[in-house]
C-alpha cells in the first residue's frame, strides 16, 4: 500500500511540475504574461452644490455598474473628482473629455488605468471656449473654439473658427484647423447686418464634414441674424476645404447653443437636423416653425421632399433637444410653453418647461413618453444608450432622477435618484 501511495505522490508531483512549467514559460523559454482582463465602468458628469459653497461645481464620477443608474442614489459625497467651474462633457472611444467654460481654459481627458481606476490621462489649454463637440469616430473628437463677439471696433473681418482635432487615445490635440465658415461684416443697414457663425453640430459622412450653425450678431448679445432659414456648411474632410453652404427656408437655424449637436446621422447614412425656433431657447426671433430636415445618404443638399413640422404634429411643439436612438427613432424634449422664460433663456434654467417624446423620423409621428414628469435639464453630452434603452437625467423642482426610456414603447422607468443638480453626461469606458 505504501508503494502505491508513493507512486501516486510521484505522479502528482510530475503533473504539477508540467502544469507549472506550462503556465510560466512559452515555447522559446520566455515567461507568459496572462492577458489582462478588460474592465468596463460607467462614468458621469455630475453637477452639485458643495456644502458651504454658493456656486455649483462639476464632478467626474465613476460608477461600478449599469445597475448604479437604475436603483438607489448617486452622490459625490466622499467620492468623485471635483473640477473647476461649469463644464462641458463629451467622449470619444474610451476617453471622457471635460472642458471648462467661463472659469477654466483647460480640457481634461480621463481613462481607466490597467486596474480599472478612472484617472486623468492628460490635458490641454485653449484660447476661447470650446463650445461644440463631435466624436466623428472612436479615435477622433472635434471641438470648435467659439467667441461671441468681435471686440476690435476697427476689425475688417470676422475671425475664423478654430477646429481642434483631438486624438481620443492620447487625449491631446493633433492639429488645429482655423477656417472660415460663413460670416459677413455687412454694410451697416438693417437688410445687411454683420454676422458670425456659431457652430451647433457636426457629423462626418463619406469624407465630408457637415457643420450646422447659427448666424449671430458679432456683439456678444447672441442676437439671431437670418433666423428664417437653416444653414449647414459642407467641408471636405480631413482637408478642411469648404465645399459649399446649403440653406433651407422651411425652418429656422439648426440646433441649440451649448448642446451636443443639432445634426445627426442614422444607420443608413441619412442626416437629420432639428430646429427649435423657440424664444425661450435663446432665439431672439422665431419666424419659422420648429422642424426636422433631412440630407439623404449620398447627397449634400437638403431633401426637398422631407420636412417634419413638429409644431403641427399631434403631441408636438417646439423642439429644444433631440438625440437619435436607432431604428428610425429619436428621443426629444419639447418645450411645453415657449412664453415661459421667453427672451431670457428660460428653457435652459427652468424646471417646468419640457416633456419627453419619441419622434419617428420615418412615419413623422410624435409620441409622449409615459412615466416622465414635466421637467428641466441642460444636457451637454450626447444621450447614453445601451441595449436599446436611453438613460436620461431629468430634474423637477424637488428632485433629479435617471429615467430609462424604451423608444419602441415610448415608456420610461424611474431609475436612480441623483443627489445633486443633475448629470451632464453618462458614458461607458473600457480599459
Amino acid at each position: 500500500m505504501k508503494t502505491i501511495q508513493i507512486t501516486k505522490n510521484i505522479m502528482l508531483l510530475i503533473v504539477m511540475t508540467i502544469v507549472a512549467f506550462s503556465c510560466s514559460s512559452d515555447d522559446n523559454g520566455g515567461t507568459i504574461v496572462p492577458e489582462p482582463t478588460a474592465i468596463s465602468k460607467y462614468v458621469v458628469g455630475f453637477e452639485a452644490f458643495p456644502v458651504g459653497q454658493a456656486a455649483p461645481v462639476d464632478y467626474i464620477l465613476e460608477l461600478p455598474s449599469l445597475e448604479s443608474l437604475t436603483i438607489g442614489e448617486i452622490s459625490v459625497e466622499g467620492q468623485g473628482k471635483p473640477l473647476k467651474g461649469w463644464r462641458f462633457f463629451h467622449s470619444a472611444g474610451n476617453t471622457v473629455f471635460t472642458a471648462g467654460y467661463a472659469d477654466d481654459d483647460k480640457c481634461i481627458s480621463y481613462q481607466l488605468d490597467e486596474n480599472g481606476v478612472l484617472k486623468e490621462k492628460t490635458n490641454f489649454e485653449f484660447q476661447s471656449t470650446l463650445d461644440n463637440y463631435a466624436a466623428i469616430d472612436d479615435n477622433t473628437l472635434i471641438a470648435v473654439e467659439l467667441s461671441a463677439s468681435v471686440t476690435d471696433p476697427a476689425a475688417t473681418s470676422i475671425p475664423d473658427r478654430s477646429f481642434y482635432i483631438i486624438n481620443a487615445e492620447t487625449g491631446l490635440v493633433e492639429k488645429i484647423e482655423t477656417h472660415p465658415v460663413d460670416s459677413s461684416l455687412g454694410d451697416g443697414t438693417a437688410s445687411n447686418l454683420p454676422y458670425m457663425p456659431w457652430v451647433t453640430g457636426m457629423t462626418l459622412r463619406d469624407g465630408k464634414l457637415f457643420v450646422s450653425y447659427h448666424k449671430l450678431l458679432p456683439d456678444g448679445t447672441f442676437t439671431n441674424v437670418g433666423a428664417d432659414k437653416a444653414n449647414v456648411a459642407v467641408f471636405k474632410y480631413p482637408e478642411f476645404e469648404l465645399e459649399k453652404i446649403i440653406e433651407d427656408t422651411r425652418t429656422s437655424p439648426i440646433g441649440v447653443n451649448g448642446h451636443s449637436t443639432g445634426i445627426e446621422q442614422t444607420e443608413n447614412g441619412d442626416i437629420y437636423s432639428f430646429s427649435p425656433s423657440a424664444l425661450s431657447a435663446g432665439f431672439t426671433t422665431a419666424v419659422k416653425p420648429s422642424g426636422i430636415l433631412r440630407i439623404k445618404s449620398g447627397a449634400t443638399e437638403f431633401d426637398p421632399d422631407y420636412f417634419f413640422n413638429i409644431e403641427e404634429a399631434a403631441n408636438g411643439g417646439k423642439l429644444f433637444w433631440m438625440d437619435y436612438v436607432g431604428n428610425g427613432k429619436a428621443i426629444a424634449r419639447i418645450i411645453i410653453d415657449d412664453t415661459n422664460g421667453a427672451g431670457e433663456w428660460g428653457a435652459f434654467f427652468k424646471k417646468d418647461v419640457f416633456k419627453l417624446v419619441v419622434i419617428d423620423l420615418n412615419t413623422k409621428t410624435v409620441t409622449d413618453v409615459s412615466g416622465v414628469p414635466v421637467h428641466g435639464h441642460r444636457y451637454t453630452a450626447p444621450m447614453f444608450v445601451e441595449n436599446g434603452k436611453a438613460y436620461i437625467s431629468c430634474s423637477t423642482d424637488t428632485e433629479t432622477h435617471i429615467y430609462i426610456v424604451d423608444s419602441e414603447t415610448a415608456t420610461a422607468t424611474k431609475g436612480a435618484k441623483v443627489l445633486g443638480l443633475g448629470l451632464k453626461g453618462i458614458f461607458k469606458v473600457t480599459n
